[in-house]
């Protein structure tokens, strides 16, 4: 037997039955190119536009106060604005993270090739470190791996030393923003018991897409991308409970999504979601202290909220 026989490929790396030789994964949180500053809860909230223009950069606000369904629309439009961002349409996709893709970096960042490899740091450094910083700016880190929430100057920047405590890979090559920060949405949404999303809680609080909501009603919104953007969990339990198994993939641990099978890995908090608060969230936020982590989870309606940001991806893949 070959070692190549005793490894099964990452989920994230099958794109819709492709076989993907790599992402490209957000350095940092979101931000966008337009002022945009969510000051409330509200979905009519002016950053809840798919007209808006999405970056990735440090030292900048996290765009929070976006729904899931426009999240993942922005993300997807990078790829048609080629005067803006010089994309290839055809062999480039780009779209919101789906969760088995923050797996696929949370595992990496406790593999030898990540923070946890690397020999600068003992053993009590190998967590990444927390992005405390209570203005959502992109690319911070606290002093320590659980530092409570900073609400002065933000001055552990990610090219600094110990600003590069917060990077996945321990070094400035590394991704940012993956603990702490705004609480990030990914595509990871629990079945609604017919095979499709359960996209939020009311017709007031939900993730925009069209489909059923928690309370057995149907909401007509934008209309659900193909499945190989979203990862779907289908628990046998179908109630509401939070604290069911809600993160199976056909009644089986999802292996890779850095969700049941990595249960209490560094105290981090573990949310499954319900048919209500039917979408995953990622990481905690700034304020989040030990629960806060890579392997950290919660859930949401999908709605536009502050302090709920997003993750962008791009994928060399085959001509679409």
């Amino acid at each position: 037997m070959s070692d190549e026989d005793n490894y099964i490929m990452h989920p994230a790396f099958d794109f819709g039955g492709e076989e993907l030789e790599g992402f490209w994964y957000g350095k940092f949180e979101t931000s966008s190119k337009d002022t945009c500053n969510a000051t409330t809860r509200s979905v009519d909230d002016a950053c809840d536009l798919e007209t808006l223009i999405p970056e990735i950069k440090p030292g900048v606000t996290s765009w929070s106060g976006i729904r899931v369904s426009t999240a993942f629309t922005v993300s997807q439009n990078m790829k048609t604005k080629q005067n803006e961002y010089g994309f290839n349409g055809e062999s480039i996709d780009t779209h919101m993270s789906k969760n088995s893709e923050w797996g696929a970096v949370a595992y990496l960042s406790q593999s030898k090739y990540g923070k946890y490899g690397n020999s600068n740091y003992g053993a009590d450094e190998k967590e990444v470190y927390i992005n405390n910083c209570s203005q959502y700016s992109t690319g911070i880190a606290g002093d320590t791996s659980d530092a409570s929430r900073n609400d002065g100057e933000c001055t552990n920047t990610y090219e600094t030393e110990r600003g590069q405590k917060a990077s996945t890979t321990g070094n400035i090559t590394g991704v940012y923003d993956m603990v702490g920060g705004s609480y990030e949405y990914v595509m990871g949404v629990r079945d609604d018991g017919n095979g499709q999303p359960s996209i939020g809680r009311s017709a007031s609080e939900n993730s925009g897409f069209d489909g059923k909501l928690g309370d057995g009603s149907q909401y007509s919104g934008r209309a659900l991308p193909e499945e190989k953007y979203y990862d779907l969990y289908n628990p046998t339990d179908t109630t509401n409970s939070t604290t069911s198994a809600a993160t199976s993939c056909d009644g089986e641990v999802c292996y890779g999504h850095a969700l049941s099978e990595t249960v209490g890995w560094y105290d981090d908090n573990q949310g499954n979601p319900s048919l209500s608060w039917s979408w995953l969230l990622r990481g905690e936020a700034y304020s989040s202290g030990t629960i806060a982590g890579v392997f950290a989870s919660g859930n949401q309606n999908g709605m536009a909220i502050l302090g709920c940001t997003f993750r962008l991806v791009l994928a060399s893949v085959k001509s679409q």
